[in-house]
């Protein structure tokens, strides 16, 4: 049997987009932790980074809680695609391709809520443009050959209790960033701010709208690109663990800790760095975090298990 060509199959794409998606989130955490805006950004608003601070003090910080979290998110995805193409797509599981492909499609339909909240992000659409045609070949190329380890009804039935407790915490906690995901979209095309963010900036909408108009579509930009970014997230957590869940799968247990670590240590530690300590408004990162953690420390034994 003829092997055919990388680029003729489904998984040498989808590593390079994935590996896009990692590259662009790196980048993305740098700029966040340091100059936070782009001077395109500026452009937008019409106003330096200097007079943004002026505004509100906080401002820039909030901003950056933002952006680090997005990029934390984004490299995650990178990794989660970069593991499902290399060792689940190559090996001929179709159920790495079908997380892929339903978590890419939903991540690039989220770049539309530009609509919403009224923020064309030039660098954003470079990207999708970039990216898109990635999938497209995702989706079209040929799938690997059969993974003989890919796993069958006899040995779900072996299943421990503990692997099948941390199974379906990870299952669960796919879906849970579904909903994040959505909520958060949904705030940044509407109301953008949460009680919490006003708080922490001694503020209010209608004082940022007063100083500019269009302070608010910038803010919303990052929440809603956030919310695409953890919808993508879910889909693809929730629908590898529940579709790939087998023994001996020791890449798909690094895979969850790879992709989780730096969503969570961005998530929750720039929190901690810019000062909002608004443990209420932390309490759904701690809860995933913890569900996580807990999903992955339970499936160790189970997915890493030698076959």
């Amino acid at each position: 049997m003829v092997k055919s060509p990388a680029t003729q199959q489904s998984w040498f794409w989808a590593m390079l987009m994935g590996s896009g998606m990692l590259g662009g989130g790196i980048l993305a955490l740098v700029i966040a932790a340091t100059r936070v805006v782009l001077p395109y950004d500026e452009q937008f608003v019409g106003m330096t980074r200097q007079q943004l601070i002026e505004v509100n003090s906080r401002l820039l910080a909030f901003m950056a809680h933002d952006r680090v979290s997005l990029a934390g998110t984004m490299i995650g995805v990178g990794v989660l695609y970069v593991q499902l193409s290399v060792f689940g797509i190559r090996f001929g599981y179709a159920g790495a391709r079908q997380a892929v492909l339903i978590s890419a499609f939903a991540g690039f339909a989220s770049f539309f809520l530009f609509l919403g909240f009224g923020y064309f992000d030039p660098f954003h659409a470079f990207v999708t443009a970039i990216l898109f045609p990635f999938l497209l070949l995702t989706l079209f190329g040929s799938l690997g050959s059969h993974d003989r380890t890919i796993t069958t009804e006899r040995t779900y039935a072996k299943q421990p209790l503990l692997a099948k407790l941390g199974q379906w915490l990870l299952v669960a906690h796919g879906v849970a960033l579904c909903l994040a995901g959505a909520i958060i979209s949904s705030v940044g095309c509407t109301t953008v701010f949460v009680p919490e963010d006003l708080h922490f900036m001694h503020t209010t909408a209608e004082a940022i709208t007063w100083a500019n108009p269009r302070l608010l579509p910038l803010v919303a930009h990052d929440r809603a690109t956030f919310g695409g970014m953890l919808l993508s997230s879910g889909i693809a957590m929730a629908w590898s663990a529940w579709r790939g869940y087998g023994p001996g799968r020791r890449w798909l247990w690094v895979m969850y800790l790879a992709a989780g670590l730096p969503a969570y240590i961005c998530a929750i530690g720039v929190h901690i760095v810019v000062g909002y300590h608004d443990w209420w408004h932390l309490t759904p990162a701690l809860a995933g975090c913890s569900i996580w953690g807990l999903g992955v420390l339970l499936s160790y034994r189970y997915l890493c298990e030698r076959s």
